[in-house]
């Protein structure tokens, strides 16, 4: 034995509460964006004001994009778990067929 133990069903389980994480992240990339854009450019048109958009609106506007892309990620994820649970669910029936057919 390897030591391993695989609870495939488990696995499938909880790749659906992926798709409930990727919905409640977009929901806050949402309020996010609305509410920095009604905020506009809150920093001022001074100098000071121009300094600081200069340094810190391009890494916001990424993080920004980030959260944005967060939720397909996610989905992918779960996706991809799913995935690997139903292929290993399907390896081992078939496997327990033909081991089942084998005349002992």
């Amino acid at each position: 034995m390897t030591g391993y133990r695989v609870r495939a069903q488990r696995l499938a389980d909880h790749a659906g509460q992926f798709d409930g994480l990727a919905e409640q992240v977009a929901a806050v990339h949402r309020e996010l964006a609305d509410r920095l854009a009604a905020a506009g450019q809150c920093w001022g048109a001074d100098e000071i004001g121009l300094s600081f958009a200069a340094t810190h609106t391009a890494p916001a506007d990424s993080t920004l994009g980030g959260i944005e892309a967060l939720p397909g990620r996610l989905g992918d994820v779960g996706g991809r778990f799913r995935s690997t649970a139903e292929a290993y669910l399907a390896n081992e029936q078939g496997n327990s067929q033909i081991i089942g057919s084998v005349d002992a």
